[in-house]
């Protein structure tokens, strides 16, 4: 093995351990659990077996096999900022539901006030 070999490997290992580490304890919520965990999974494959990326490449048509992981590392950018957009929506849909019933309570409160 060149020493590359030896860095990536162990530069993926301690990236998956990390990981696992996080959803051990709970710091990563479970639907981004999953999506890190199958992203470590890939970086410690392509870490232990570099040539991988060349086979890969290959299968795909793509003659400078060091750009796939480029290539991949945008796509995953790109579809982690889309699902952040999408869960940050969610969020303010729920937040401005909640503000709504809050003023509809406190118009009712107002109501009873009025009504003694």
């Amino acid at each position: 093995m060149e020493i590359y070999q030896y860095f990536t490997a162990v530069s993926a290992t301690v990236f998956f351990a990390f990981v696992i580490v996080l959803i051990r304890r709970d710091s990563i919520l479970m639907g981004a659990a999953f999506r890190w965990l199958i992203l470590a999974l890939a970086i410690l494959s392509l870490g232990i077996y570099p040539k991988l990326a060349d086979v890969i490449a290959h299968w795909f048509g793509i003659a400078y096999s060091p750009i796939l992981p480029v290539i991949l590392a945008c796509l995953i950018l790109m579809l982690k900022a889309l699902i952040a957009d999408i869960e940050r929506a969610k969020t303010q849909v729920k937040l401005d539901r909640i503000a709504q019933k809050l003023a509809a309570v406190e118009m009712d409160l107002k109501q009873m006030k009025n009504k003694k």
